[in-house]
């Protein structure tokens, strides 16, 4: 059954918006960290791509001409029913954030990938009577012309003050960075995938296993400690790109992942030949985020189709939130829920648009 979702407030955010990330930090938890990406191309800005509509899939007739990405980081505040800017950062495109799910040295940590293939960190400090994001350290993807597309933490069941981020980027290739000592450390660095590694993501429940998407169809499973950085299982079940993995931080061996074919697969981490069960969606599959608070929700960005919540018990849509009126990219879960009221914050790409809404479960 379908249930109603109320929306609650809508935002321009000039620069096309392609992620949307709150806070899970107590006390912090109102605060969101938006994302844009923009070709600065006059002839080239407003275009639509090709080939499954990510930012990258440019049209033929445009290979050639240099483009430049610009990017801008929103911080914003959510008062009551309302997103309030606080603060607005200009840096290159961002193609996926994150936070670390607990605190590092006390704050809460924002990490960014972007399009000219740095990892950046951000922390979130209180000056005063306000809070802001501050620059803390990056890393850079030592290869011309190469595209930092998505990040994971290893932190989402376990505490360290050395967490690993796992970045994938659009020569195939994924990289481990450790913070240590307040700097960003490359541990490893291996092959992935043929064409772009879309995704990447940790099982939370045991940080040595990588898993990654990639635009060759693949969905693959790394053991991070092995020195040859091969497979050790890799499923063809997708029939195109990979692009959204999330590991269940509630249920051991509760895996999902999404593609550019429409469908949500979820996967039993113990046997993965085939998955446990999937549904088609209508629109390519670009972010999945399960209900942080442990329920069997599913929240998931449609691309060509909007945004929707699927229950994972039956599978079915339980949500549909459709008035982005372009490419449905980044979203999130509000993490400070106090009943059964669920408020989700995403973004759209060409109509550089930013909704809250809500709906009960």
């Amino acid at each position: 059954m379908a249930l109603e979702v109320k929306h609650l407030f809508s935002w321009d955010t000039e620069y096309s918006a392609d992620s949307a990330e709150f806070c899970p930090i107590p006390l912090y938890e109102d605060y969101l960290a938006v994302g844009t990406y923009q070709l600065a191309d006059p002839e080239k800005a407003l275009d639509t791509p090709e080939g499954g509509g990510n930012p990258e899939a440019d049209s033929s007739e445009a290979k050639d001409v240099p483009k430049k990405r610009l990017g801008r980081l929103y911080l914003k505040q959510k008062i009551k029913d309302k997103l309030c800017l606080v603060q607005k950062i200009d840096m290159p495109a961002i193609l996926d954030m994150k936070w670390c799910q607990h605190e590092l040295s006390g704050t809460p940590m924002l990490a960014i990938v972007n399009a000219v293939g740095q990892l950046l960190l951000y922390r979130l400090i209180r000056v005063g009577e306000e809070v802001c994001l501050e620059y803390h350290c990056k890393y850079e993807i030592e290869e011309e012309e190469t595209l930092a597309l998505s990040l994971d933490w290893s932190t989402g069941k376990t505490v360290s003050e050395s967490p690993l981020i796992s970045v994938s980027d659009s020569k195939g290739n994924v990289s481990i960075i450790q913070l240590t000592n307040g700097e960003l450390v490359l541990q490893n660095r291996f092959f992935a995938h043929d064409f772009e590694a879309w995704i990447t993501a940790f099982d939370y429940w045991n940080p040595n296993t990588v898993f990654t998407g990639g635009d060759d169809c693949k969905f693959r499973r790394f053991d991070i400690r092995a020195e040859s950085a091969t497979p050790v299982f890799t499923s063809r079940v997708h029939n195109a790109g990979v692009t959204s993995i999330h590991s269940n931080c509630h249920s051991e061996h509760l895996l999902a992942s999404g593609s550019y074919d429409e469908t949500v697969n979820l996967w039993d981490t113990r046997n993965m030949r085939s998955p446990c069960s999937s549904t088609s969606l209508g629109g390519g599959v670009w972010r999945l985020k399960w209900q942080p608070q442990g329920k069997s929700l599913l929240l998931c960005a449609c691309m060509y189709n909007g945004f929707h919540v699927i229950d994972t018990k039956s599978m079915e849509t339980v949500v549909s939130f459709n008035e982005h009126q372009s490419i449905a990219y980044g979203v999130d879960w509000f993490y400070g829920m106090k009943d059964s009221t669920q408020t989700v914050a995403s973004a759209s790409f060409y109509d550089h648009l930013l909704c809250l809404w809500e709906f009960k479960d």
